[in-house]
Order: C-alpha cells, then sequence, then structure tokens
C-alpha cells in the first residue's frame, strides 16, 4: 500500500523519478527485455507515467524525474562523499556580486539534441515564459526576488521585463532586488533549465506533449514514450560531458501496486525500488540488495479548498485538522515508517542554518491541548458560516486514484474523522494522475487526501510561499494577509534569527489560526538498490528520486 499512496501525494513542488503517477498499468510485464540488448548497461527503475515534459510545468513526479535526466539548468545536484552538493553543469563557473544582488553565470560550450548551441538566450526565454501567466508555472514563487518578478505578477510590467539578461551568448546574469541565501540551490531546479524559443512556438500547447515536441541538452534523451506505460531514456551523445554516463539506458515503467513492483524487483526486472517496512525482511533476505538511507525533506498534507462553502471557517479546517489521528495513520498505513507530523517544516530543513523544527516544535499538539472538544469547535464553526450546527455536513474528499489500497486509506480516513465529528466524508477518486492534478489545478475539488510535497532547496520558504495568495501553487485558494506579510518580510532579510521568527508565526497561521492543509507526516527517503547497481544516489534536493548521471550497472 505504502507505495501506491505515495502515488497519490505528488505535487508542486517537485517531486522525482520513484513517484509512480494514478491510474492502470499497463504494459509492463515484459518491461525489463525491450530497452535491453546484448551488452547494453539499462537501469530499471519505476516512474514510467509523466504528464509532460515541459520544465516548466511539469510537476508530477515521473515528469520531475524524467526531465531531471533529459535536460539540465546552470547547476546539477549531486551527492558527493555524502554530502548534497550542486555542481557545474550548463554553467563551467559564476559568481556573486559584494552585496549579493548580481549573480553573473558563465555557460560552458554544449549542446542541444538537435546540435544547436545552448546559449545565454535559451535561458533569459525561459525565465520570460515562466513569468508569463499564460504558462502558470509554479516556478514564479522560487523567483519573485528577481528585479521585476513582483510587477510582473501584479501585472504592471511584461515578463520580458523580468530581472535575467544575456549580454553574449555565454553569460547570463540575474539581478535581485534582495539577496537571497538560497539563491544557488533553486537554480538547480528543473523550472530554471534553459528553453528553446523556437521549439516552444513551434510546437504551442503541443509542447512538451511527446518525446519530439521538446529537445534535450541533458545527459540522456526520451528515445520512447508510451503513455501510462513506460518511459525509455537513451545516453544523449550530444551532452557536454557524455563521458561520464556509463549507462546506455534507463527504462522507467509505471507499476499501479505495491505487490507487483516487490515481486519485479525480486525477479531482476528493477533494479531499485522506495523501501518500506512491510517488504523489508523479505527482500533483504535475497541477500541481492542494500537498503539505501537518505535524509530527505518531504511531507505528506491534505489541502483544504477555502472557497468551498462548509470549509470556510478556520474552526472547521481547525477541527478536521485535529481530528486526524497522525499516529494511527503512520501505523496503520506505512507501518510506522514515518514521522507523524505536527507542523509543516520537515525536520531536515534549516533556516540559514538553524533547525525550523527545533524553535517551532509542534504547534498542532499545542493545538490539541488547547482544543479538546472538537465537536464544539466544528460546530461553532458552522454556525458562524450560517451553517446550521444540528445538520450534518458533507464534504467531498479527493482520493488520487481508484486503486484498492487507495480506497482503503481513504476509508480509514473517513471513518476515522466520522466517528469524531458530525460529518459524512464522500470519498472521490481521480481516473489517473493527470485527472488527479488538473482537478487540483482547476481548483475543482473540496479537499484532497494525502498530497506529497519534496523540498527543492533547504530554507522554509519552499514549503511557505507556496501559500502566498495568488501563488500558482495555491491550489487551495488560500489567503491571508498577515501571513502574506510575515512571508514576504523574512524574505526581504537576511538576518537569520529574524527571518527563523517570522517563519515560524507564519506556520502557526497556517496550520492553527486559519489553517491551509492538515499535514500527516513527515517522509523518509529509503531505498532497495541492487547490488549489481553502483554509484545510484538520492540527493535530499531531489524530491522523491534518484540521480543516475554517474550511475553503473555491472
Amino acid at each position: 500500500m505504502k507505495k501506491r499512496l505515495i502515488a497519490v501525494l505528488m505535487a508542486v513542488a517537485m517531486v522525482g523519478t520513484l513517484a509512480v503517477g494514478c491510474g492502470s498499468n499497463k504494459d509492463n510485464s515484459t518491461g525489463s527485455n525491450d530497452a535491453k540488448s546484448a551488452d547494453e548497461k539499462v537501469l530499471h527503475l519505476e516512474g514510467g507515467n509523466p504528464e509532460t515534459l515541459d520544465s516548466l510545468t511539469g510537476t508530477s513526479g515521473d515528469s520531475v524525474g524524467v526531465i531531471r535526466e533529459v535536460m539540465e539548468g546552470l547547476g546539477r545536484f549531486v551527492k558527493k562523499d555524502g554530502q548534497d552538493v550542486l555542481e557545474p553543469a550548463g554553467a563551467e563557473s559564476w559568481e556573486s556580486s559584494d552585496d549579493g544582488l548580481t549573480w553573473t553565470f558563465h555557460l560552458r560550450d554544449h549542446k542541444w539534441s538537435d546540435g544547436e548551441d545552448v546559449t545565454a538566450e535559451d535561458y533569459v526565454y525561459a525565465f520570460q515564459r515562466m513569468f508569463n501567466p499564460d504558462t502558470a508555472s509554479s516556478g514564479v514563487e522560487f523567483f519573485l526576488s528577481l528585479e521585476n518578478a513582483q510587477e510582473i505578477v501584479d501585472g504592471t510590467k511584461k515578463p520580458e521585463d523580468i530581472g535575467v539578461s544575456a549580454p553574449d551568448d555565454k553569460t547570463v546574469v540575474f539581478k535581485l532586488t534582495k539577496p537571497v541565501p538560497y539563491f544557488e540551490m533553486i537554480l538547480g531546479s528543473p523550472v530554471a533549465f534553459p528553453q528553446r524559443k523556437d521549439i516552444v512556438e513551434k510546437y504551442g500547447d503541443q509542447y512538451g506533449a511527446d518525446k519530439d515536441s521538446v529537445v534535450y541538452n541533458g545527459p540522456f534523451i526520451v528515445d520512447e514514450w508510451t503513455p501510462g506505460s513506460k518511459v525509455i531514456l537513451a545516453k544523449n551523445d550530444t551532452y557536454w560531458d557524455k563521458d561520464s554516463v556509463k549507462l546506455d539506458k534507463v527504462e522507467l515503467l509505471y507499476i499501479d501496486d505495491d505487490t507487483s513492483a516487490m515481486t519485479m524487483l525480486k525477479n531482476g526486472e528493477l533494479d531499485a525500488h522506495t523501501a518500506n517496512a512491510k517488504w523489508e525482511d523479505e527482500i533483504m533476505a535475497t541477500d541481492n540488495f542494500d537498503l539505501v538511507e537518505a535524509p530527505f525533506p518531504a511531507g505528506m498534507r491534505d489541502i483544504f479548498n477555502v472557497d468551498t462553502p462548509l470549509l470556510k471557517s478556520p474552526k472547521v479546517r481547525l477541527a478536521l485538522t485535529l481530528a486526524k489521528d497522525r499516529e494511527e495513520l503512520n501505523n496503520t498505513l506505512f507501518d510506522g515508517y514515518y514521522e507523524p507530523a505536527h507542523g509543516w517544516i520537515m525536520p531536515a530543513i534549516t533556516c540559514q542554518g538553524i533547525n525550523f523544527r527545533e524553535k517551532a516544535g509542534n504547534p498542532l499538539k499545542e493545538a490539541a491541548a488547547q482544543y479538546t472538544d472538537l465537536e464544539a469547535l466544528f460546530k461553532e464553526g458552522l454556525q458562524e458560516e450560517g451553517i446550521d450546527p444540528n445538520e450534518k455536513p458533507t464534504l467531498k474528499v479527493l482520493l488520487g486514484d481508484s486503486s484498492a489500497d487507495t480506497q482503503t486509506a481513504g476509508e480509514l480516513y473517513k471513518n476515522e474523522i466520522e466517528s469524531k465529528l458530525p460529518i459524512t466524508i464522500e470519498l472521490e477518486s481521480c481516473t489517473d494522475n493527470t485527472d488527479f492534478m488538473q482537478r487540483r489545478k482547476d481548483g475543482n475539488f473540496e479537499m484532497t487526501f494525502l498530497h506529497m510535497n519534496g523540498a527543492e532547496y533547504d530554507d522554509p520558504s519552499v514549503f511557505l510561499n507556496m501559500y502566498l495568495t495568488g501563488a500558482a501553487a495555491n491550489e487551495g485558494h488560500y489567503s491571508n494577509a498577515k501571513y502574506d506579510e510575515l512571508i514576504k518580510k523574512a524574505e526581504n532579510s537576511t538576518d537569520a534569527e529574524e527571518r527563523l521568527n517570522l517563519f515560524v508565526e507564519a506556520e502557526k497561521i497556517m496550520l492553527v489560526e486559519d489553517p491551509a492543509i492538515s499535514p500527516t507526516v513527515y517522509w523518509n527517503q529509503n531505498f532497495f538498490v541492487s547490488k549489481k547497481v553502483k554509484n545510484l544516489t538520492a540527493p535530499a534536493w531531489v524530491p522523491l528520486g534518484f540521480e543516475y548521471k554517474y550511475t553503473e550497472v555491472e
């Protein structure tokens, strides 16, 4: 169940290669042989159901996982000597001004898969397209520190005014309105990858819809893409560092149940898979796998759509948040493998080196101690919104797919909430991952259940900026003026203690005073990895996925 539940969770933020999409499994039973011929070095993983290859709009785990390997930005997240680092990639060097407001990147000679040079203008165009409201890219929230960014969002300036320029073909300059301690880290995100204007304009709305509608500049290219089944990547012969790439192909399969995935793992049809307690003894007993542990800042949450009449009241949302028994859900759904989340920012996240959770504590535990009569709190919220507290309202909860495991998880949540509050939970299921993402994007839901977010850089803002009023990732249409003020004040400060205190206050608002979401667990990133596979790493800032540029298969 654990892997299938994770399939429901993929959001904007940014998620990766091991994540599985929602829907039905098709034609992958012989996948292990499809991609491999004699002497080829092929890596077999899960993650073959991307919804797009557009680096500015692909937010599902499978999309980001593929995009991260077939395209490349200025820097690349890798793990070296046990440490997560951003190594030079499209840029061979860079520097910042003394005041931290100007960053200059010097591009290396490298090419797109069609032989054209990657130029500084490709980066400029990508950022201009990111800030075009028609693109609706979640990357905007990461780069509001760029000159003219807020004015573009407000509609007073054009996307072409964004503070990214190309003084020549090999130089990209970023102008900021304030110093950003984590600026280098966010440039490693797929939303900061270059894009070719001629290719985007050629394919229009179909850009990224199939393997031939994009060009590639990463270690691999998409050689085959069968929607709902698999993606096969092949080594990119035009890649600037192709000699470091030891794999000939990577086969990413879409598998829609955990038992099938584990059977394929044991049979050698998969080389790695997310680990969980249910399968750990059986898999490790084969002596064919290593258990790889990697720190990973990610969390599961439920999203409230505050446009829903029933959910307009913060008291109703808080009652629903506190009625959820995180310990029971973790033990029942995940065999106690994760950590119950009584806050939103993950334990691994720091604010300029200061651990956030140690400072913030557990705001939901504190709230639970304060609000002991949840039914009274719930009814009070109903009454304030003009809803008869003596009538039992219905809340529709959106599940990411219709699999048996996901339905079981939904039923567990439904029974728990209905036993504590006078409410009827009606479960809705998506047909597949694309449907799930589109419904969230359109605001076509009342509440989602068990949705995942992973971090792309080490700062509380990565999880808090998404709830700013009007943010593209703000799928529940949350808006709180005090919250916005705190986040923007923190973003305009470089003092670590000041920023930390502002973020702590903001988290309490969006969890307790005026809930935007209901966290469930802090996730961790453990993997079963075949002993035949070497240098398959999982950098912390590569959400839910592997980095396999340097991977070798014996």
